[in-house]
């Protein structure tokens, strides 16, 4: 995964012997909590946690900085720890698609797999983002010895197959409140946790980010979170969302 020249302004490689934020954690523990955020580590038997503990480099990337780049050659897998980035595809007209997120828990560039041999996207750090680089030729290995490790990878590309169908049909079938509504339902299982008033979606999407994701316009999503407001549905916190009313958006999908 290339850092690029300007490395110290995107990243922070983490040296060994270094502390974890609040000082009480050494270089191995840290990579080790990085692994066990996700199914994916916590799936791996104790001796593959070992290997990518002993292969990975921990990389730290500052909000609004690339983690990686459209067209880059894979060369890693990260393996997330803390923060959100955003998905996008850079189209030949100039336009930008927004594809998903990825967050604490999950792997990026996980298609190189499958030999796809340069990042198809990039993923911009929606905040600061802390991540477990691990060589790819070391997650083709642990596939091939580790059987519980291949099993989760795979279930979890198939998942973000069917999600990526779904967005599709959603947007070819559904009208642009029932898309937001799906897209605020997905987030809350994502995202959310628990709060007095119902469930508070903890990333803080902009309006225009989720107007990119459901295809439609920042304007028409900022009437259409208004509305949703009016009828009790849902409350705005601070830049984030909360789900006042789970089921009414369910009802309007």
């Amino acid at each position: 995964m290339m850092i690029g020249k300007d490395a110290m302004a995107r990243s922070v490689r983490v040296q060994p012997g270094a502390l974890a934020a609040d000082g009480s954690l050494d270089l191995d523990a840290r990579k080790r909590r990085i692994i066990r955020r996700g199914a994916l580590g916590n799936a791996a038997s104790p001796a593959s946690q070992n290997v990518l503990a002993e292969a990975g480099t921990i990389q730290r990337v500052a909000k609004g900085r690339p983690l990686v780049s459209q067209g880059e050659a894979t060369t890693s897998i990260a393996m997330i720890s803390l923060g959100r980035v955003r998905l996008t595809r850079g189209l030949s007209d100039g336009k930008t698609l927004s594809l998903g997120y990825r967050g604490a828990g999950d792997v990026l560039g996980e298609a190189a797999l499958g030999g796809v041999a340069n990042h198809r996207e990039s993923a911009i750090a929606t905040e600061d983002v802390e991540s477990l680089l691990v060589p790819l030729q070391v997650f083709k290995n642990l596939m091939a010895s580790d059987a519980n490790f291949a099993a989760v990878l795979v279930s979890s590309l198939i998942e973000r197959h069917t999600d990526t169908e779904e967005r599709l049909a959603s947007m070819l079938f559904r009208n642009v409140e029932a898309r937001l509504c799906e897209f605020l339902l997905k987030a809350a299982i994502r995202w959310g946790i628990p709060d007095p008033r119902g469930v508070l979606i903890s990333a803080p999407f902009t309006h225009q980010e989720m107007a990119s994701m459901i295809g439609s316009t920042r304007e028409t999503v900022t009437l259409t979170l208004g509305e949703l407001r009016r009828k009790g549905v849902i409350e705005i916190d601070r830049r984030r969302i909360v789900v006042l009313d789970r089921d009414a958006l369910k009802s309007r999908v």
